[in-house]
C-alpha cells in the first residue's frame, strides 16, 4: 500500500503465491496535512467503534474482480461501522494502468520505471494525476497471484488478511479506484489487481479506535498465511510465510498513535494466546495501527476475548490518554491455506517488493 509521499515495502515468502504490495500500510500523514486543522481537545473516553456486523447485509460475489473487490471492500467497511467508498472513474483507469503495467512487467509493487511498457507514472500519485484525476491523498494496494484468480475475491479478500494492508481499507478515504492486468491464463505469470484510494476526509473521531475482528464477529477464519512484508513476524522469522493464527488488529483515526499497547487474547477457558505484537512503537509503518498475530493457528469454533491496553495521542488528544477496550469474536471452521507456485512456472520467491 501506497499513502502519497510515504513508501512501504513487501515481500512474499517462499511457500505463499500471492504477493501483496502495500504502500503506505500506516501511513498517510502525507495525505492531508490539513485535514486535521480545526479539532478540539477531547476529554472523552476512548472506545471501540461500534461495529454493525450482519446487520450490514451480505457480500455475494458475481464472479466479475473489479465490482466483486469494491462490493467485498465496502462490505467490511460497513460491518464496522464505516461509511462506503465511492467508485471513481478515473481512479479504475489509474488503478487498471498500473495493474497492466505490472503484468506487463511480472512485477508486483508500486513505483513504475520510465520506458518500460505501460509507464503511466512513477508513483500513485502521479498515475492518478494522469487519469485526469485530483485528489488529496492517494494510497495504493496490489496483488499479484501466480496463474488464473481461483475466485473474483481470491486478491481482494487476501489483501484485507494481511494487516498492514488491511489498514488501508478502514482509513478515512472516501473514494477508490479498482484495476484488473490482463486476463491470465498462463500458470507462469501473476495475475494482477490494484486498488487506489483516495479523497481523505476523517469521519471516524479521534477518540474511535476500529477493531477487527469486530465485537461478536463469528465466522472467522483461525489462521493466516505470514506473507506480508513488512512482516509482523520480522522479529521472529522463523514464522515467515508460515500458517500461523489470524491477525487481530486495532486502527487509530486520523494521525493517531499507539503507545504502550500490550494485547491479551484469551480463549473461552481463560487460557492465553501467545502472539505477536507490532505497533507504530516498534514498526514505523504501523502508523494508526497496532496488531497481534497469534504464532498457531486458533483453534476453529471457539470463542476468544480480546483486551488490549495502551495509550492514544492525535490532534485532538495531544497528551497521550489511556485506554483500556475488550471484545470477542468466534471463529469458524475454513482455515486459510497458502497456494503453492505451479511446478516449473519460473517464477521465484521470495519476491522482494519495492
Amino acid at each position: 500500500m501506497k499513502y502519497k509521499g510515504k513508501a512501504t515495502t513487501l515481500a512474499i515468502s517462499s511457500i505463499a503465491l500471492a504477493a501483496l504490495s502495500a504502500c503506505g500500510g500506516g501511513g498517510g500523514s502525507g495525505s492531508s496535512s490539513t485535514a486535521q486543522s480545526g479539532a478540539t481537545a477531547t476529554t472523552q473516553p476512548i472506545s471501540l467503534l461500534a461495529a454493525t456486523g450482519t446487520a450490514a447485509g451480505t457480500f455475494t460475489a458475481t464472479g466479475d474482480v473489479i465490482a466483486d473487490s469494491l462490493a467485498f471492500a465496502n462490505n467490511k467497511r460497513a460491518q464496522l461501522g464505516l461509511s462506503a467508498l465511492k467508485e471513481v472513474s478515473a481512479v479504475d483507469t489509474a488503478a487498471a494502468n498500473h495493474a497492466a503495467y505490472m503484468y506487463d512487467n511480472q512485477y508486483v509493487g508500486h513505483y513504475e520505471t520510465a520506458g518500460l511498457p505501460g509507464y503511466t507514472g512513477y508513483a500513485p500519485s502521479d498515475r492518478v494525476a494522469a487519469a485526469g484525476y485530483t485528489t488529496n491523498s492517494v494510497g495504493e494496494i496490489a496483488a499479484g497471484i501466480g496463474g488464473a484468480f481461483t475466485s473474483s475475491t481470491e486478491a481482494i479478500s487476501a489483501l484485507f488478511d494481511a494487516p498492514f494492508h488491511r489498514a488501508i481499507f478502514l482509513f478515512d478515504t472516501t473514494g477508490v479506484g479498482f484495476g484488473q492486468g490482463p486476463t491470465n491464463t498462463d500458470t507462469a505469470k501473476f495475475s494482477t489487481l490494484v486498488g487506489d484510494f483516495v479523497d481523505y476526509v476523517q469521519q471516524t473521531p479521534d477518540y474511535k479506535l476500529v477493531a477487527y475482528p469486530y465485537d461478536g464477529q463469528t465466522g472467522v477464519s483461525p489462521s493466516w498465511v505470514a506473507n506480508e512484508s513488512p512482516n509482523p513476524f520480522a522479529a521472529a522469522p522463523q514464522y515467515e510465510g508460515q500458517t500461523v493464527g489470524y491477525p487481530v488488529t486495532l486502527s487509530a483515526a486520523g494521525n493517531g498513535a499507539f503507545s504502550n499497547i500490550s494485547f491479551m487474547i484469551t480463549d473461552a477457558s481463560g487460557n492465553s494466546v501467545s502472539c505477536e505484537e507490532t505497533d507504530n512503537s516498534n514498526n514505523s509503518e504501523a502508523t494508526r495501527l497496532a496488531m497481534c498475530v497469534p504464532f498457531s493457528p486458533l483453534t476453529a469454533n471457539a470463542t476468544y476475548k480480546v483486551t488490549v491496553t495502551g495509550s492514544l495521542t492525535n490532534t485532538s488528544i495531544p497528551t497521550a490518554q489511556a485506554f483500556s477496550v475488550s471484545w470477542s469474536f468466534t471463529t469458524g471452521t475454513a482455515a486459510v491455506q497458502a497456494r503453492q507456485l505451479p511446478s516449473g512456472s519460473g517464477l521465484k520467491l521470495p519476491l522482494i517488493l519495492n
